[in-house]
């Protein structure tokens, strides 16, 4: 199963207006807050919620670096490797970002929401919170 949450969620500063420090870092998706976040979703089979909280998520972790992101699991040899992005929007709740989609071979468009002293993502499929929280 693919990961829920794209993994190109990160921010440049492509000017001095547009500040987007409260992503920049090292981030591991938190298995606990996002399971917990799944109860707040109506229409998830039982089903896709077993298979997700059997140590689905955890793992993936995003560096956010001033220009550029990268993405690696601990259980895998997926990495990303350093790719650029650039900054759309930044508000007090959130980072709108644009980066090039290797697979898609296209241009997206993702939001990182900040929710101190973690962020998240929304699950395009099932409209659920993915966690991140900062490592130590």
């Amino acid at each position: 199963m693919a990961s829920l949450l794209t993994v190109t969620q990160a921010a440049c500063a492509h000017d001095d207006e547009i500040h987007h420090a409260a992503i920049i870092g090292t981030w591991q998706s938190d298995a606990a807050r996002t399971i917990d976040a799944l109860d707040d979703v109506d229409g998830i089979s039982p089903e896709v919620r077993e298979a997700l909280a059997d140590d689905y998520f955890g793992h993936l972790f995003i560096e956010y670096r001033e220009d550029t992101v990268r993405a690696w699991f601990d259980n895998s040899d997926y990495d990303s490797g350093e790719r650029p992005y650039e900054v759309v929007e930044v508000t007090d709740e959130y980072v709108v970002t644009r980066e090039w989609n290797e697979i898609l071979r296209i241009y997206e468009e993702s939001t990182t929401y900040i929710d101190p002293p973690c962020i998240y993502g929304v699950s395009a499929e099932y409209g659920f919170r993915e966690y991140y929280c900062p490592v130590d």
